[in-house]
């Protein structure tokens, strides 16, 4: 809808439209007069600050890892793969794992050792304990919300204190990887799937979650939906950087026709989405393990970490509250998160510190060139590059609105307090919508 609204756009983008789009009272107005194109500044380099990570962002893997995730442990962490692989509310040979009868915390805490990690430098291994650590993490402290959603639709409160043999390593392969103790976007979707086939590319039908949590159809569509789109993120990043460039040598030419190829690529990735993450079906059933420990009810007063020297509690946003890096690669680009009077649009909540080192660093980058050169400012001055971006914007909007009503859509919970969280949530993101479908309209 919002894709075919946009291509309406383009034709009616006439000179008195950009005169109306630049008043004053317009909350672009400030941006794009504050932020004119300078071709004297230069277009400053960017290269991938820890290039032997398993997230290095390029015009090769996209935002995907630079090689497929380990998903299999080696030998010496074998209990913790064993407990992973039996957690799933519904196992893959479809047995009931520990999350449904309620015996994941008992299982930790009775049979899962603290395991060295001091010893692991390899990045690929770090990078596959840091998604298996954080999964668990999740899945330990929400397993009773779990258990209370699926008796009375409340999620009552998660548990409080990260036992230390699943705090301690997590901490440690966190603090090597330089990032942070939780579960995030990144880890769940793009650095959790396997090939079929190694011989054959990603798709849909090539790979399958490698950990899960409920094991429902949604979360198995959730995760392969994303890596598959994700694929395509190797030509919104070229776009995207060409985007820069010619703004910056002022190429008007170059800046259309990049544009038309960060559309036309975004256009694929929302194609990819809509086939797999139609309706909300049962995305209630892994969405609880999705929570963070940031504004959420179920952790008033955040997490403890056991055996940590600091006291204090450990409060993150979770991957139901963030968004991909493809979300905010389209903020930044594009200047968006300036243009809300209200601070509401995406990447003002913080989530950009969550992601890998180079993810960050690109988005940083990113966002320093378009404010420099005026990005926004650029398009506007010439209606053929202002239609070009408005359908830019749309591809934005779509992806955004996708990730809207699946939240939207989510199976209310009962009590008020949670009722309360959850519509304060889906009003701010509801705002992040409608501002940018007001520069669509």
């Amino acid at each position: 809808m919002f894709a075919k609204h946009a291509a309406t756009a383009i034709k009616r983008t006439q000179p008195s439209t950009l005169r109306r789009f630049t008043k004053a009272h317009h909350p672009a107005a400030a941006v794009i007069n504050a932020h004119p194109a300078d071709s004297s500044l230069p277009l400053a380099a960017w290269t991938n600050p820890d290039p032997g990570s398993e997230f290095t962002v390029s015009s090769k893997s996209g935002f995907l890892p630079r090689r497929d995730p380990l998903h299999v442990l080696p030998s010496y962490f074998e209990k913790l793969d064993e407990i992973l692989h039996e957690m799933p509310i519904l196992k893959s040979d479809g047995t009931l794992g520990l999350l449904h009868t309620g015996q994941l915390g008992a299982s930790v805490e009775r049979e899962l050792p603290q395991y060295d990690v001091e010893f692991v430098f390899d990045k690929r291994i770090l990078a596959a304990l840091y998604r298996d650590y954080s999964m668990l993490a999740s899945a330990y402290l929400l397993e009773p919300c779990d258990i209370q959603f699926r008796l009375t639709r409340n999620y009552g409160l998660g548990r409080r204190m990260l036992p230390s043999n699943i705090a301690v390593p997590l901490q440690t392969v966190a603090h090597r990887l330089n990032q942070k103790p939780c579960l995030e976007h990144s880890t769940f979707t793009f650095y959790n799937y396997q090939r079929k086939d190694h011989d054959m590319p990603i798709s849909l039908n090539n790979i399958e979650p490698i950990r899960k949590f409920s094991g429902c159809d949604k979360e198995h569509n959730f995760v392969v939906g994303h890596v598959a789109a994700a694929r395509h993120t190797d030509k919104v990043i070229d776009a995207s950087l060409g985007i820069l460039e010619a703004a910056q040598n002022n190429k008007r030419d170059e800046f259309n026709a990049a544009l038309r190829k960060y559309s036309t690529a975004m256009g694929r990735v929302n194609e990819i989405l809509a086939q797999t993450l139609q309706g909300c079906g049962d995305y209630a059933s892994f969405r609880t393990f999705l929570n963070g420990s940031k504004a959420q009810s179920m952790f008033n007063r955040g997490v403890l970490f056991e055996r940590n020297s600091s006291t204090e509690a450990h409060k993150y946003l979770g991957v139901g509250q963030s968004s991909s890096p493809i979300a905010s690669l389209g903020t930044h680009l594009f200047q968006l998160s300036q243009l809300s009077p209200r601070g509401s649009l995406p990447c003002n909540d913080g989530v950009d510190l969550l992601r890998a080192p180079n993810v960050r660093s690109f988005l940083e980058h990113v966002d320093q060139q378009a404010r420099s050169l005026g990005v926004q400012s650029y398009a506007l001055r010439s209606s053929e590059s202002s239609a070009e971006y408005v359908l830019a914007l749309g591809q934005v909007l779509t992806y955004r609105y996708r990730q809207w009503a699946n939240l939207r859509d989510s199976v209310p919970v009962q009590s008020a307090k949670d009722n309360a969280a959850f519509h304060a949530y889906l009003d701010v993101q509801t705002s992040h919508v409608r501002d940018i479908a007001k520069l669509v309209s």
